[in-house]
């Protein structure tokens, strides 16, 4: 007879919940009654569903390889393999993150595609197909993830040349796209219908050459930004100038005029993600005036309502003791994965406290005000706090680069750390936000 049957379930369930992640997991394996009071108490769910943000994947432009921006991991943390070097193809060649959703990074080498946790170091290789992608992971719905082929925007007549499309008929009544699912195992076609009214129709959209390099990467389509949020995929397209929301449970998609128009999105940086509220929309003004909208959705209406309007002039011109000065300090993220080709001064072996996630109430103590150097020339979106209306900047100056912080609540600025030496530049081509998930569906590990 087992004797945790005569255990009340609360007091087995006290007992499981004191295991570490993985052996809870094999726990809930081994007996059915295990099993049904895991599952009850949700005891694997703060594991398995990412509730804390670990740090940001960068691609830098003149990198063959990721770099993961992040505090130093503790003991206590699973180890985060900034350039995925676990993985066996990983060699010669452009690497880069093509997408990340709740744990999961979509990665592209040459023609391959891999899906990966960098967490648990395991990952799947999928057929690449050369365009744009996307990927959607659900933990709290499904193990299973899909890669959405963006290979075209709705309506997109292509020339000759499919890197230079000349006239966009936006938006058609139905949409047809690539699907990979990780439960068949296959590619599908899959049809969206377009609900509601088009905002309005763009037609004859010259994109100039620096509008089309934002599309077009490397030989592959690059849509500019996505985000998952509650069951839909949202994708910035046309520029910045329209948000395509595909609904993934009836497949149906719906085209979303952003808050700035077409003049504005050749010069504003549009960018689109997922915060506290859910979708946001953020842009750039004038190289220093950042304006965020909030997406209110209901039955009634779909809309943007303005969140904050931020003035950043006031961390471009800081002049104070300079951020090299502050690589020691307490709690500053520092660059991992640094190869062969690194260049950024090898700054992670300098800090060696061991810290937990990042915590904006808390961490990077350091105003802005006194870390950093020289009057900023450049500023990029790296990506909003996916819990906390935080935005994460990258700032440029003749002292090299640095992460902040800013938030949307009081426009207060935090240091983050150094991101790159190289003066008036940063460089880089891609930046997602990491929330750590354990997922255990992915087919092969490194152990293998």
């Amino acid at each position: 007879m087992d004797q945790t049957e005569a255990l009340p379930e609360d007091a087995l369930a006290g007992i499981l919940g004191r295991l570490r992640p993985r052996d809870l997991a094999v726990c809930r394996c081994v007996r059915k009654a295990w099993r049904a009071i895991v599952d009850a108490s949700g005891l694997l769910f703060p594991h398995v569903v990412p509730l804390t943000l670990r740090g940001l994947f960068l691609n830098y432009r003149n990198r063959t390889s990721p770099r993961f921006f992040a505090r130093p991991a503790s003991t206590r943390q699973p180890a985060v393999d900034g350039d995925l070097g676990f993985l066996p193809h990983y060699g010669s060649g452009s690497r880069r993150i093509v997408d990340h959703c709740n744990g999961l990074l979509l990665y592209r080498d040459l023609r391959r595609l891999s899906v990966v946790n960098p967490a648990t170091r395991r990952w799947e290789d999928l057929e690449d197909d050369g365009f744009d992608a996307r990927l959607v992971f659900d933990p709290a719905v499904s193990l299973h993830y899909e890669v959405f082929s963006i290979w075209l925007e709705p309506g997109e007549v292509i020339t000759e040349n499919p890197a230079k499309p000349d006239l966009i008929e936006y938006p058609p009544s139905t949409w047809t796209l690539n699907v990979f699912s990780s439960s068949t195992r296959q590619w599908e076609k899959r049809l969206f219908v377009r609900e509601a009214e088009a905002p309005e129709t763009v037609t004859n959209v010259q994109l100039d050459p620096v509008e089309r390099r934002s599309m077009w990467w490397n030989g592959h389509w690059c849509c500019s930004s996505s985000v998952y949020w509650r069951g839909s995929l949202y994708l910035l397209h046309c520029c910045g100038v329209f948000v395509v929301r595909l609904s993934l449970s009836d497949r149906k998609y719906r085209v979303i005029k952003t808050p700035i128009n077409i003049d504005e999105c050749k010069k504003a940086q549009p960018y689109i993600g997922k915060s506290e509220k859910g979708v946001y929309f953020a842009s750039m003004h004038n190289s220093f005036r950042l304006q965020v909208w909030t997406l209110v959705e209901s039955s009634e209406r779909v809309d943007w309502v303005s969140n904050s309007i931020i003035d950043l002039k006031a961390c471009a011109t800081v002049k104070s003791h300079g951020s090299h000065n502050m690589e020691g300090t307490l709690k500053t993220w520092i660059l991992d994965g640094g190869g062969d080709d690194d260049d950024v001064d090898g700054n992670n072996t300098r800090t060696m406290i061991e810290n937990l996630d990042w915590d904006s109430d808390d961490d990077s103590i350091v105003n802005i005000e006194d870390a950093y150097e020289g009057i900023c020339n450049h500023i990029c979106f790296l990506g909003f706090h996916p819990y906390k209306e935080v935005i994460f900047l990258g700032l440029t100056s003749s002292q090299g680069g640095v992460g902040v912080a800013c938030h949307l609540n009081g426009s207060k600025f935090q240091y983050l750390g150094i991101l790159s030496q190289h003066t008036f530049w940063l460089g880089i081509q891609g930046s997602f936000p990491y929330t750590p998930c354990i997922s255990g569906h992915l087919l092969k590990s490194f152990r293998e």
